[in-house]
């Protein structure tokens, strides 16, 4: 066999005229084969459930938006209309990447919530894409046999692909930059990765000095969407570091002096300089923001981490006290703040299997560190960057300041959302747990783990199996169907409650859970009635000017009456309501009451007007009050200080 390869090789023939054939007939083998292998790569399998679970769920939620992502979606349209935005209206700390990418969806579809949903959709493949590439790097690094690579890139892809219920819905929301965000972070730790690794296999300092730079573009960049990318940043930094201390340890261990140890480390650091400018240039929208108002991102940026005192730390105590609660299990399990007794019974099971998977890749890289075999060492370098990004979430969420909102109610979830990070690292402690078992169980059934012990299972292949080995072979081979068994019902699991989740309640605001679900009927008495402007909560008001294409205006009037505690989003639209001739009201009411407040106080100042009420959600409804003979500001008296997400 070897003297024919050989002969192949040498021959004349071969030499002269089988590149000929390659150039004149088209591709060559391997890159055949390598096409071949994409197009039957798992991946697309798994980008076909992404599409399918993402998809379900915005039909089952019957289009809801909430304030913010009607706002995002306000913003979009104003792009077509020629304003060139930065940040997200009123907030210093939200790029408006995503409001520009909605309104070219806008301009090729028209503006819709189908269009918002589309959006995240895409986006929510790309992370899914994006979770296959870095699990491929994962497990080419920790050297795994080819069967077992794909096994591990599948499991992180399809654990991506459908998430637990409460991360998706955070994935899906629109006008926080949050799926973009969560790409960069993986593109950062992959960035992160392949720096260090091509720098341990002796890459030229100009390869080096380009991966810094992408890492500086990514962090400029990712601060510009959302500072939420500080935990992968640290995750890299931590990551990169740590690295290097090893590296410098084994060439010291290789009777290599330390000062050829340390220069060989610092030389490679050096290059991290080429990172700052790349930073710049991915954050100039934000310099150019900066540098026109007063540098009020930055300021946020820096405000983060709160001040540090006895008070803090308390804070800080009861923030990791919650997390440990409340916000991971959420996270972990999917379960969504108000649920049904039936989701909760799905949801804990899937908890369960979750946090073993999470506490046993901790343990096998805790053991790894104290008895390297071969196997825990291939452990560590699957899960050591996802466990370390995993606990840089948790560390930065318990002790930024924007976390603190969670210590008014966990049901209520208004800071839980920031916690969602963790769901980045969840695919990867499960696909090193399955993995990992899968190969055991693979070598004890008989199979070949490598390509060595895949010829020599050949050449004995024809020997007789001893009877012994037949009950453990079968009882390996029916172990891996119960691990697919279980991966699958864990998917089926999470995919069920994509299915069982209130349509009207999933993107409810965690500010405002009575917002209506079907805003149809309200705009189309507003139409009719050809109402142009009204006063509103932004949580009620901003989804009816977006989803009318800015026809009917409305308006909050509470950054004028409490300017401290509320942010003027749109101005324009303000004032427009502000100096409209007898602008409409609409507020939230106890459902049946035929004569609520704000009519009473119109009645007091003999106000006539023209009423309907549409239901919301069970137990309320929304009011739409016409002044008729004359304007009614709820500027002019704090009895019309009413304007809020509740009943009045």
């Amino acid at each position: 066999m070897r003297i024919e390869k050989q002969q192949v090789v040498t021959s004349p023939a071969a030499n002269n005229s089988v590149p000929e054939r390659a150039i004149s007939d088209g591709p060559s083998h391997s890159e055949r084969t390598r096409w071949l292998s994409l197009l039957l790569s798992p991946l697309w399998l798994c980008l076909l459930a992404a599409l399918i679970i993402r998809v379900w769920l915005a039909v089952r939620t019957h289009g809801t938006l909430d304030g913010d992502e009607a706002l995002l979606g306000i913003q979009a349209e104003h792009i077509l209309q020629g304003e060139r935005p930065i940040y997200f209206y009123g907030i210093p700390y939200f790029g408006s990447l995503e409001a520009y990418v909605a309104a070219l969806i806008f301009a090729i579809f028209g503006p819709s919530v189908a269009a918002l949903r589309g959006e995240t959709t895409l986006f929510g493949l790309l992370l899914v894409a994006t979770t296959w590439w870095m699990a491929s790097l994962l497990a080419r690094a920790a050297r795994l046999p080819r069967y077992a690579r794909t096994i591990f890139a599948a499991v992180a892809a399809l654990v991506a692909a459908v998430p637990p219920l409460y991360d998706g819905i955070v994935e899906m929301r629109t006008g926080g930059g949050w799926v973009e965000t969560f790409i960069l972070m993986l593109l950062l730790l992959v960035a992160a990765f392949r720096l260090t690794t091509r720098w341990r296999e002796g890459a030229s300092l100009r390869e080096l000095a380009l991966r810094w730079a992408v890492i500086g573009f990514l962090v400029g960049f990712g601060m510009w969407i959302y500072p939420l990318i500080s935990e992968a940043i640290l995750a890299a930094g931590l990551w990169i570091i740590i690295d290097r201390i090893i590296a410098i340890v084994q060439d010291m261990r290789a009777s290599e002096p330390l000062a050829a140890a340390l220069w060989r480390s610092l030389r490679g650091l050096l290059l991290s300089v080429v990172a700052i400018p790349a930073c710049v240039i991915g954050f100039t929208p934000g310099i150019i923001w900066g540098a026109q108002h007063q540098w009020a991102n930055i300021t946020f940026i820096r405000s983060l981490g709160g001040g540090w005192s006895l008070q803090r730390l308390r804070t800080v105590e009861h923030v990791a006290s919650m997390y440990r609660t409340c916000v991971a299990p959420r996270i972990i399990s999917g379960a969504t703040p108000v649920e049904s007794n039936l989701l909760m019974a799905i949801h804990s099971p899937l908890l369960l299997l979750g946090v073993s998977c999470i506490f046993a890749t901790a343990a096998l890289l805790v053991v790894s560190w104290l008895w390297p075999h071969p196997a825990l060492v291939q452990a560590r370098r699957l899960a050591a960057l996802p466990a370390l990004f995993g606990a840089c979430t948790a560390v930065l969420y318990c002790t930024s300041s924007a976390s603190a909102s969670i210590l008014i109610s966990c049901t209520a979830d208004f800071g839980g959302h920031y916690a969602s990070t963790l769901a980045l690292a969840l695919p990867f402690f499960f696909a090193t747990a399955f993995t990992l078992a899968s190969m055991v169980l693979y070598e004890k059934s008989g199979k070949p783990q490598t390509e060595a012990a895949h010829e020599a299972h050949e050449a004995t292949a024809a020997r007789p199996v001893p009877s012994a080995l037949a009950p453990a072979r079968r009882l390996s081979l029916a172990a891996l169907i119960a691990l697919a068994a279980l991966l699958l019902a864990y998917l089926g699991g999470q995919a069920v409650t994509y299915g069982l989740t209130n349509g009207d309640e999933a993107f409810q605001s965690a500010y405002c859970t009575i917002a209506p679900a079907n805003y149809g009927p309200i705009i189309a008495y507003m139409e009719r009635e050809h109402i142009r402007y009204a006063w509103a909560t932004n949580l009620l008001g901003y989804q009816i000017s977006f989803e009318t294409d800015n026809r009917i205006i409305l308006a909050d009037p509470l950054p004028l009456i409490h300017p401290a505690i509320a942010i003027n989003r749109i101005p324009a639209y303000t004032n427009a309501v502000k100096n409209a001739d007898r602008p409409a009201m609409l507020v939230f009411v106890k459902h049946g009451d035929p004569h609520p407040y704000l009519l009473q106080q119109l009645d007091a100042a003999h106000v006539t007007y023209n009423v309907a009420f549409f239901p919301s959600q069970p137990g309320v409804d929304v009011m739409v009050v016409t002044p008729l003979n004359r304007t009614v500001s709820p500027l002019a008296s704090k009895s019309l200080d009413i304007f809020y997400c509740g009943v009045h």
